[in-house]
């Protein structure tokens, strides 16, 4: 019986990308930019809430891992550059976030700078032709929220210290005429925190909030 991958499931999705780096001054410059990157304050990024994970990787290609001590050392003329990354939506929407901000493009290119072959964030089509040509295929993925996007989960965060002091508000007994204002002021500030979960891939992974309750 073949394995689904869970990844086409949900809303969050996987990719990986591996790119050549040819070993000498490229191999120095991409570690001294991911050294930068790494202690720098990415503000833009951060707001790009679709995006649950990014990480690149500079791994030599004298010093590629071995399965086994009987397999033999390789020793490749190039060093792989490894991107891997979790998003919300579809494949073609991520890629356009990454190519069509001014400030998230400006970082791709000097990141992949020393990768050969790197066309930059523009065009986009050449831009994705090169992403695509060097995508990994992702056979094993592990998800722990497939029903929930970014936006999803942070407000989740939010809304459990005010359900928890509902709750305590509402443990003793009261009028039902209290309990009913109490009940309604909670929903109408926690309606727009509760998304809709388990959305299908291909559709593009929005938060919707419930609507509140009317005052009557």
């Amino acid at each position: 019986m073949p394995l689904i991958p869970t990844h086409f499931k949900g809303k969050a999705f996987p990719m990986t990308v591996i790119t050549p780096v040819r070993r000498g001054w490229q191999r120095y410059g991409a570690r001294l930019i991911l050294f930068i990157f790494q202690h720098l304050p990415l503000g833009v990024v951060k707001q790009l809430a679709f995006i649950h994970f990014a990480r690149w990787i500079l791994v030599p290609g004298d010093k590629l891992p071995r399965l086994d001590t009987a397999q033999p050392v390789e020793d490749w003329p190039y060093d792989l550059y490894i991107f891997t990354t979790n998003f919300n939506g579809s494949w073609d929407q991520y890629i356009d976030a990454f190519g069509r901000i001014h400030a998230v493009s400006k970082g791709l290119n000097m990141l992949w700078y020393t990768s050969a072959g790197f066309p930059g964030p523009w065009p986009m089509r050449l831009f994705k032709q090169y992403i695509r040509y060097f995508e990994q295929p992702q056979d094993l993925y592990y998800n722990a929220y497939p029903g929930a996007a970014v936006r999803d989960i942070d407000q989740a965060l939010a809304l459990k210290p005010k359900l928890d002091a509902f709750l305590a508000e509402t443990v003793e007994e009261m009028p039902n005429e209290d309990f009913a204002r109490k009940y309604r002021a909670f929903v109408n500030e926690a309606a727009p925190m509760m998304a809709h979960t388990g959305q299908e891939p291909g559709l593009r992974a929005l938060t919707h909030g419930a609507r509140p309750l009317e005052q009557g």
